[in-house]
């Protein structure tokens, strides 16, 4: 899934009726920051939500099986010395309630 952003929207729908990942075995989601789509960082709070939707694919048995940063999204910090971050990254998970 790579829908710009808005995957944190869908993700909240999916998690909130279950049965929409019940039967996916495996999920590739490339994650975005708030940084992707404007100048301004990423709040607490949404950064709440990120780590609430984590926690949730998790608990449906989705475990990380790798991730790795998208350089198209990298960016420069103006607080941490200039450092290179990155505003999206890829993630695949596998869904281990049906590894047998």
């Amino acid at each position: 899934m790579d829908v710009d952003y808005s995957e944190w929207d869908a993700l909240e729908v999916m998690l909130t009726n279950r049965s929409c990942l019940a039967n996916v075995k495996q999920l590739m989601i490339e994650f975005h920051t708030r940084e992707v789509v404007t100048t301004a960082k990423s709040s607490r709070d949404e950064l709440t939500r990120y780590w609430r939707i984590f926690s949730g694919i998790y608990h449906l048995g989705f475990k990380l099986w790798n991730v790795w940063n998208n350089p198209y999204c990298n960016f420069r910090s103006k607080r941490t010395l200039k450092m290179s971050y990155t505003g999206c990254f890829n993630a695949y998970y596998v869904n281990v309630k049906y590894l047998d």
